[in-house]
């Protein structure tokens, strides 16, 4: 008889391994900390996961990362491992050597010494458990070697339990519902959008209206767990080849440099040369020819500001004195401009640019052809009901953001016109 699989959708060994998972960050690191190999542990943790017919972690960022139904999963172990812990500490206080409880007990343990101290015979336990009576002998031995002292004594009319024996029985009483209402909990979890979704962001890139979209989603469906991280173009195209990252956003290049990645456009911007309000270029300068001799803060090469910069100075057979950017955020990098000489080359869309910080003001040179777009890179084969979901928050997000200038744009045409009619 297998109790563990009979009674309980998870082996305790299978909780241990899924807790450490969730600590230590790889399957790795977790068998280390465990003393078991790799292959037993990512074994223990598939089955698990069958029995649960659920993903308790998928792939992430910097290694495992639990899904919104593992988390249910990872919660119920930790609960019972605790339990159990406190279990060794209260039982450590009566003998000096280390006791082994945490590290090797299993239902099958707890159950017997449950029976036991239920009937006080082993035989008869035996027979309500629907095992042998050696089985039981031998698992009780086993408990009083991970204890560290006896859990029963013997008399004629059978067994006396000690206070190990009743510590592990209560112990058990607690913890078997938990563990038995696990399947029931994972069933009737909301029929929702569950899972995680993980935005990677480019520099500068919809810091402003993702969090808008992620506080909407988080609304909707509290089972999806939400995460959003930044990096470079390559750092990120390969953590959404992998699956680490579900998607990422920022300025559109000619296209992906993988096949297998999509691009979405989003939202219209443009680049735009920035200097301090008070900078005297902002009087000196009329034309790009103008500038060359100033000192520049530009994104590094690969990006696609720095092909744009580089282009246009080539044009006029000039680069000037560049030093890479390699802020993440408008507020750090606007922060760098107000403080220096340097002239900045940005992008902005046209909320962002209508509210520039006051201290800064755009150079009054037109630019040639400035316009880009900021865009959503996918991988073409996984696109799930999250990521759609995200797609459609942010499109929203966008239309909101922007509805006030396009108001404004269809109020002055609207008065353009009454004042034409009232000129003629």
């Amino acid at each position: 008889m297998d109790i563990d699989h009979t009674h309980f959708p998870l082996t305790l060994k299978q909780c241990r391994v899924i807790s450490e998972i969730m600590k230590k960050g790889t399957e790795k690191d977790a068998s280390v900390a465990l003393n078991l190999s790799q292959p037993s542990v990512s074994r223990a943790l598939s089955q698990a996961e069958q029995a649960l017919q659920v993903t308790v972690f998928t792939r992430g960022w910097s290694g495992v990362e639990p899904t919104s139904v593992g988390e249910v999963v990872i919660s119920t172990c930790n609960n019972m491992l605790q339990a159990i812990a406190e279990t060794e500490r209260q039982l450590q206080n009566h003998v000096s050597s280390p006791l082994k409880l945490t590290h090797y007990v299993e239902w099958r343990h707890l159950m017997i010494i449950e029976a036991v101290v239920k009937v006080g015979s082993a035989s008869v336990a035996a027979q309500t458990l629907g095992i042998t009576q050696p089985a039981v002998s031998k698992t009780l031995k086993e408990v009083e070697n991970m204890v560290q002292q006896p859990v029963f004594s013997r008399a004629r009319r059978g067994l006396i339990t000690q206070p190990a024996a009743k510590q592990l029985a209560s112990l058990y009483l607690r913890i078997s519902p938990v563990a038995q209402s696990l399947l029931h909990r994972l069933q009737s979890l909301p029929h929702a959008l569950t899972g995680r979704l993980s935005v990677g962001m480019l520099s500068f890139s919809c810091q402003d209206i993702v969090p808008i979209a992620f506080a909407s989603i988080l609304k909707q469906h509290a089972g999806i767990r939400l995460q959003a991280m930044q990096g470079p173009y390559h750092m990120l195209a390969n953590a959404l080849r992998q699956g680490e990252i579900d998607c990422f956003l920022g300025l559109m290049r000619k296209g992906p440099i993988h096949p297998e990645l999509v691009e979405l456009p989003l939202l219209n911007a443009q680049y735009a040369l920035i200097a301090r309000s008070d900078h005297p270029i902002h009087k000196e300068a009329k034309t790009l020819n103008d500038l060359t001799n100033e000192r520049w803060i530009v994104a590094r090469h690969g990006t696609p500001i720095r092909d744009y910069f580089d282009s246009l100075f080539r044009n006029i057979n000039n680069i000037p004195p560049i030093q890479a950017l390699e802020m993440l955020t408008f507020a750090s990098s606007e922060e760098l401009v107000i403080h220096s000489d340097a002239i900045a080359l940005l992008f902005y869309d046209d909320w962002n640019i209508k509210q520039l910080n006051p201290r800064l003001k755009q150079l009054a040179i037109a630019l040639p052809k400035p316009e880009c777009t900021i865009g959503i890179t996918l991988h073409r084969e996984r696109q799930s009901d999250i990521i759609k979901a995200f797609i459609e928050e942010l499109k929203l997000t966008i239309l909101n953001k922007l509805r006030p200038l396009h108001d404004v744009t269809s109020d002055a045409k609207t008065r353009q016109k009454h004042k034409k009619k009232s000129d003629q």
